[in-house]
This record gives C-alpha cells, sequence and structure tokens, in this order.
C-alpha cells in the first residue's frame, strides 16, 4: 500500500485511523510517480529514516527466525513497500543519505525517468548483496511497486489493494512463501483487512512471524486481535521509540499531539520534540512468541 493520500479510502474502518490521517501533511503527489526523487527530496528534507532506524531490529528478527525454524535465505514481504526502500536499506546496505544524495544528483542532471530506472539497474546489478534476502513488495501504488522491481531492488511486487479485495491466484500463491511480513509505517492506512488476507494464504504450519512499526497515534489492537484468530500472539517492544521523520509544520505537530492526548499518551520528551514516533510489534504463532520474548530478540547482542 502507497504511504499517502493514495490510502485514504483503506482507514475508514476504523474512525481513530482517519482521525488521525486527517491532519498529516499530504504527500501524496510523490508516492506514485514513475521514480522515486520526489519522495526523496520531499521526505528526505524532513529526516525521513525509519527504513534505516528499524532495519538493525529487523535484522534481529530474521536471525530469530532462522534458528526458531532451522532455515536460512529469507523470504520477506514488505507491506507499503513503495519504490523498494526497505529493499535497499536491508538487503543492500544502502543509508538514507546515500540514497537522497544519489536521486538528488540524477535530479539536478535532469535526467529522464527511463534513465533514473536505467541507472538504478546498473547500481543493484553491479553491487553484491549483504546478505542472502529474497524481498517481495505489496503495494497499490503500481509505478513505486513497479519501479522497485525493474530496478532490481524487490524480486517480485503485487501491486494490489488487499484493503478492497483478496489477492489473485498468482498473489496468494506469493504470499505463501513468505517467512517474514514487515512493514514501517504503513499501519494505519491499511488495517486488519490486510493482514488478515496475508494471514489467509498462509500454510497451517509455517506461519510467517509480522513486524510492524506503527505510529504511536493508531492502534494496533486491532490488528492484534485479527491475527489472534490465526493463532498469533502480539507482543510490543517496551521502552523503545523509532523516529520517522520531523513534523512538517506547527499544525501537524499540534494535530498528533492531541491525538496522543485522546489516548491518554504523553508526548512531553517524545513528539513534542519535534518527530513522528514509532514504536515495534511482533506478531508470531504463540509457541514461539512463549520461546523467546521480544525483548530478549532485541537486546541480543
Amino acid at each position: 500500500m502507497p504511504r499517502s493520500g493514495l490510502r485514504e479510502t483503506n482507514g475508514g474502518a476504523h474512525p481513530g485511523y482517519r482521525d488521525a490521517n486527517s491532519g498529516k501533511a499530504d504527500f501524496n503527489r510523490i508516492y506514485n510517480q514513475l521514480d522515486p526523487r520526489s519522495y526523496f527530496s520531499t521526505l528526505g528534507a524532513l529526516d525521513y529514516a525509519i527504513p534505516e532506524r528499524a532495519a538493525p531490529v529487523f535484522l534481529k528478527l530474521f536471525k530469530a527466525y532462522e534458528a526458531s525454524r532451522a532455515k536460512d535465505a529469507l523470504t520477506v514481504l514488505d507491506i507499503g513497500c513503495s519504490y523498494g526502500i526497505n529493499a535497499a536499506v536491508l538487503k543492500y546496505g544502502c543509508r538514507m543519505e546515500e540514497l537522497r544524495a544519489r536521486y538528488g544528483a540524477l535530479d539536478a542532471e535532469h535526467a529522464a525517468p527511463q534513465d533514473v530506472l536505467r541507472a538504478d539497474r546498473k547500481l543493484f546489478e553491479s553491487r553484491e548483496p549483504k546478505r542472502e534476502l529474497s524481498v517481495v513488495g505489496i503495494d497499490c501504488a503500481q509505478f513505486a511497486a513497479s519501479y522497485a522491481f525493474w530496478a532490481g531492488l524487490l524480486d517480485d511486487a503485487i501491486p494490489e489493494n488487499l484493503e478492497r479485495e483478496d489477492p489473485s491466484p498468482q498473489a496468494a500463491e506469493t504470499l505463501a512463501r513468505c517467512d517474514l511480513v514487515i512493514s514501517t509505517g504503513v499501519v494505519g492506512y491499511v488495517t486488519e483487512r490486510t493482514f488478515e488476507r496475508i494471514a489467509a494464504c498462509q500454510p497451517t504450519n509455517e506461519m510467517p512471524w509480522i513486524a510492524s512499526f506503527v505510529l504511536r497515534m493508531f492502534d494496533y489492537d486491532p490488528i492484534a486481535a485479527s491475527l489472534k484468530r490465526y493463532g498469533y500472539a502480539t507482543e510490543k517492544l517496551a521502552g523503545r521509540v523509532f523516529r520517522q521523520r520531523r513534523f512538517a509544520d506547527a499544525d501537524e505537530q499540534r494535530h498528533v499531539e492531541e491525538q496522543l492526548a485522546a489516548k491518554g499518551i504523553s508526548p512531553k520528551g517524545l513528539e513534542r520534540d519535534g518527530h513522528y514516533l514509532a514504536e515495534l510489534y511482533l506478531s508470531r504463532p504463540e509457541a514461539e512468541a512463549r520461546a523467546q520474548p521480544l525483548d530478549k530478540i532485541v537486546s541480543a547482542g
């Protein structure tokens, strides 16, 4: 799912999601372009870096999953993959500032979209992956997801909207092969509908782990309750928050603080310092959650 107003219709199941989104800055124009330049110039100016900040935690989860399932060469599903940013960071070790500078330079050269794509294909074909990882992206922003696939960042792309309809047979087959499901900021625009449809595709004895970085103003409980019906237990990583980006302006910050106050959550020393903050939720089959708590996975060296 795209990270923008392209998701406006999806949050309607939860008035809280709709209300929370109503005060966010509108970056709709950047999320489904022919290449990522506008995405990085706009969000980069606001220190958008949650993919990089989430990466060390994701990598620890990958390691724990491999140990729990005695498996390597993982396949990861990125919900709201956009232009393949999580894949660039996790698979190729890219830094957000590196990517921002790269696309800024291509923009300064007035490169055509096809030239940007050609340059990215050349780069990622020549760069040795940092880890053996297959990344599948799902996003109803078709240009963005297609770009990520043709640039070589995604191993497969699913340009479908699971908020509105069941996955196609081909997509369902791909979803069933995923070991882990990740997201960095899409919850609140997608709801439990998307997660249910992903879970419904899975073999009963091979349910993937689901790791979601969720802005604090959004409620993960509806998703956790839905996943519980599939045998999942959900943990929140206590005592840790992760910066997503700076607020676009004072109005956006005020809106978020009001949303948090309505939930009885204090922004003091947190959002009040000027950033959207996310928390990590991990949903796993109950037996695996009991065997190794989330906080021990993340605190492991």
